[in-house]
């Protein structure tokens, strides 16, 4: 029994790690956009 519920502790943790790590890439990608953005808005308007 113990085994079993550790082993499924394991997977679900797998995935809920990834799913952040998704998580966390978009919004770096995201503020990175926008910071760019920020630093020049009048040399591409």
């Amino acid at each position: 029994m113990a085994k079993e519920t550790t082993h499924r502790g394991l997977e679900r943790r797998a995935a809920r790690i990834e799913s952040r790590a998704k998580k966390r890439a978009e919004t770096v990608l995201r503020k990175k956009f926008v910071k760019e953005r920020k630093n020049r808005p009048l040399e591409k308007i």
